[in-house]
């Protein structure tokens, strides 16, 4: 009797409408939560066993791999949550709970290209290092420092994604603009 009533308070909050129809909605989105979980839970399980096969962990610390199997995880979760919303059809709590879903991942990767960034940047300044042309020192750490800048740039723009593309690249160029006379203070300072 309770339920009932809080159900009919939520439909006339929400304009939901029928009241069956918000109960089988919420099976489902019940149903698609469920169903992410199991999905998460299953795709982690089954990159992990790979990943043992493959003998990554030889090369790779364990807790990178587990945070990447992690992060795997818990899209797959955010991305069933969010399906299971856009089935309630409460449009106030889906568009505040969407906005807020949309933000994680593009933060993640943004962690994920800086980390990759930074993998491939040490790669190309061991790589010049071993080289050792003339002038190595100097390639070597200018290769180093444009792709870190380069995946700065990219995550900077995936971890804004939400926002318009002039607003990023404003910031973009702010940030360049400190970064650069960062540099030039530094290198200044230091002779």
């Amino acid at each position: 009797m309770i339920a009932l009533s809080l159900l009919s308070v939520l439909s006339d909050k929400f304009a939901i409408g029928d009241i069956n129809l918000f109960l089988i909605n919420l099976v489902i989105a019940i149903i698609l939560l469920g169903i992410g979980i199991f999905l998460g839970k299953f795709v982690k399980f089954v990159f992990k066993k790979t990943l043992e096969k493959s003998g990554v962990e030889r090369t790779t610390k364990k807790s990178f791999i587990e945070l990447f199997l992690t992060v795997i995880k818990w899209s797959i979760y955010l991305l069933f949550l969010s399906l299971a919303l856009d089935q309630l059809g409460i449009p106030q709590l889906t568009k505040w709970l969407t906005s807020i879903l949309v933000v994680i991942p593009a933060i993640v990767g943004a962690l994920l290209l800086i980390s990759l960034g930074f993998g491939i940047a040490v790669y190309l300044k061991s790589l010049v290092e071993e080289s050792e042309i003339e002038g190595w020192k100097i390639l070597a750490n200018i290769m180093f420092y444009f792709s870190i800048y380069i995946f700065s740039i990219f995550a900077i723009k995936t971890a804004l994604i939400s926002q318009d593309k002039s607003t990023v690249n404003m910031i973009v160029l702010i940030l360049t603009a400190i970064i650069t006379a960062a540099i030039a203070y530094y290198h200044v300072k230091k002779k």
